[in-house]
């Protein structure tokens, strides 16, 4: 058993020394607004810094005024009261503070493409503008100027990103920099760029300033630039004035490395930071799913890296580092790398995350104990009704909770049986474990009906029954061999080996039923009526998830309507209003839900006393909304 104690030993930066090797990684937030730093990105890092994180590398900023992208920005002095203000609310907590700076490069959503070589992201990408070497001079400019500026507003260190497919991960990159000029053919060729900019920032910041790199391991694209490249990279710019490597993977085209989803290990890039170790005598950072605290300690121990990075871990859990130092760890709320949090922002909105409910509102967030504790009884066990019985008995609240099945868990419980998505189930535990230790009163097997609400007497009845299952009038769907699709996930439904299984709807359900069928050694097709299926998947998973399903051999039929179940085939329409028939041994349903709620709402309508509604129960949505809906419950009552 390693001892996590070495987690908390202080560590160098350069000149500086962190006060433990613990570092917040630099990831999007979409809290700020034009560029500008806000009050709500503040109360965002003022809260992880309160959690004992050691380091804090502020989000990426852009470093030229010609990019278009929801990042901050420090491409102007206009741009500065927003940091002076973040450093002095950082100032009371023994953090020392950093910024990323970056250059989206070829990786932009709007505006101004640029890269080293006319080559586009993908085949749907617009060919960039292939830089003239004046042009990028004045990116090399710009990213001193914009280190510069860093350090004027109080930042102690600054990073490049040099990872993830960004203009210097590009230069890097053999496939989209096929220069022949002095910026590209060979490996220091293409490394030019790179240690330009490196020499340019510890030029103007001078050595009091830590400058940190952060470079791919493996861009993990066929071609692309491999371990061996960074560790010859990291040699150059420790020669050019780095004083630290940050050792990362991927790229927009190979996400699943870069954010990795919960069907990717942990801790599947230390063997890249141990080779770079290996080869510079300056720190080397490890990042990737490192929220287990042995493993986190192991790489230190082992030598593979001298500092840890904590990215979603903090969103989902801003006391990670505090809770680790006490022992506490079984009072950690897992990051499940669900990816909540990546899809929002990807979409150009606030970060937010499935498991924490304070995460992106930390500014207006107010957990006050109640002045008139109440009698809340809390009616369902999934996300939601967890919730707003963690939330409710914190704040000093007698809370009662009705499960009507013998497992707590609700919808977590369903989602965490699928293959690819078994972290869940990580939650429902820490969230069951939670109700225990708040002396929630827990009822398994217990369902609520008005007349159980009478014998209770609460004050607050919290509806949170989840929804129920959409089972449209097909001809054929009451037969005996056509089953809800959750029965299939939780393995209630027997998947004799060779049998087909037909998954009607290709929802987040009915792809993670067919991945089920197909691990217990069934066939599966998906009738999905829409022209895609994985629809509510985050963006990282479903791609995996769908090259997944397509390489186990799962058909997949889209803009088909099914018509008809019969014992031996269902029977569907598709888009020209052609009948087909599919051969199936059993039928999984996976069509939609209905708000499960409002039977027991409507039962106690006229009661005196105060009735809530939530989650699925009342409106079917994600993960985040069924957490924050049961939060804002516990918040209220």
């Amino acid at each position: 058993m390693t001892d996590t104690a070495v987690l908390f030993e202080p560590v160098r930066l350069g000149p500086l020394t962190l006060r433990n090797r613990l570092v917040m990684a630099p990831m999007g937030t979409c809290l700020d607004e034009d560029g500008y730093i806000t009050d709500d990105t503040i109360a965002y890092y003022v809260r992880r810094a309160q959690g004992g994180v050691g380091s804090i590398a502020v989000e990426g900023c852009l470093v030229s005024a010609d990019t278009v992208g929801p990042e901050p920005r420090l491409s102007d002095d206009r741009y500065l009261d927003g940091f002076v203000r973040l450093l002095a609310a950082l100032a009371p907590y023994d953090v020392t503070v950093g910024v990323q700076l970056m250059h989206p490069g070829r990786q932009v959503v709007h505006g101004p493409v640029v890269a080293p070589s006319a080559v586009p992201l993908n085949s749907h990408a617009p060919v960039p503008h292939a830089l003239t070497e004046d042009e990028i001079a004045v990116i090399i400019s710009d990213f001193a100027d914009a280190a510069e500026r860093a350090v004027r507003a109080g930042f102690t260190f600054v990073e490049v990103h040099g990872a993830h497919g960004y203009l210097p991960s590009n230069f890097l990159s053999p496939t989209a920099n096929v220069r022949t000029d002095g910026y590209g053919g060979d490996l220091a060729g293409r490394a030019r760029f790179s240690r330009e900019i490196a020499r340019a920032i510890t030029a103007r910041v001078g050595p009091g300033v830590p400058l940190v790199w952060r470079i791919n391991g493996a861009d993990e694209l066929p071609g692309g630039s491999g371990i061996e490249d960074a560790v010859q990279v990291s040699r150059w710019l420790e020669s050019d004035g780095v004083s630290a490597i940050s050792v990362s993977a991927g790229t927009w085209q190979s996400l699943q490395y870069t954010l990795a989803p919960m069907f990717m290990d942990r801790g599947y890039m230390v063997p890249y930071a141990a080779q770079v170790r290996a080869a510079v005598d300056i720190p080397v950072i490890t990042v990737g799913r490192l929220d287990d605290p042995e493993l986190a300690a192991r790489a230190v121990t082992e030598g593979a890296a001298d500092i840890v990075l904590l990215g979603r871990t903090l969103i989902a859990e801003p006391d990670w580092p505090e809770k680790v130092r006490t022992g506490r760890l079984d009072d950690l709320r897992p990051c499940i790398a669900c990816n909540a949090c990546v899809d929002l922002v990807g979409r150009g909105e606030r970060a937010r995350c499935s498991v924490n409910p304070e995460a992106g509102r930390e500014r207006t967030w107010t957990m006050l104990p109640t002045p008139a504790p109440r009698r809340v009884m809390v009616v369902g066990s999934g996300p939601s009704g967890m919730e707003a019985a963690r939330i409710a008995r914190l704040r000093g609240h007698r809370v009662s909770l009705f499960e009507r099945s013998g497992l707590l868990g609700g919808k977590l419980d369903v989602a965490g049986t699928a293959p690819s998505k078994r972290e869940v189930l990580r939650f429902r535990d820490f969230q069951a474990a939670q109700m225990h230790r708040l002396g929630v009163d827990v009822h398994l097997d217990a369902p609520v009906d008005a007349a159980v609400v009478q014998q209770q007497d609460p004050d607050v009845v919290i509806v949170a029954t989840g929804a129920d299952p959409v089972v449209p009038p097909i001809p054929g769907i009451s037969a005996a061999h056509v089953h809800d699709a959750q029965l299939v996930l939780r393995e209630q439904v027997p998947i004799p080996a060779g049998s087909s299984v037909v998954v009607v709807g290709g929802s987040a359900t009915g792809c993670e039923t067919a991945e089920s069928v197909v691990e217990r050694g069934g066939t599966a097709t998906i009738i999905e009526m829409r022209p895609t299926i994985g629809q509510g998947i985050e963006a990282i998973t479903r791609r995996y998830l769908l090259k997944a399903l397509r390489a186990s051999g799962v058909r997949v039929l889209t803009s088909s309507k099914v018509v008809a179940i019969e014992a031996d085939a269902v029977h569907y329409e598709d888009a020209d209003g052609v009948l087909h028939a599919v051969p199936a041994d059993l039928v999984a349903l996976a069509i939609g839900w209905r708000p499960g709620g409002n039977l027991l709402a409507d039962a106690l309508t006229g009661d005196a006393r105060e009735v809530l509604v939530l989650g699925d129960a009342h409106r079917p949505a994600d993960f985040v909304s069924a957490i924050n809906a049961g939060a804002d419950a516990g918040l209220q009552v």
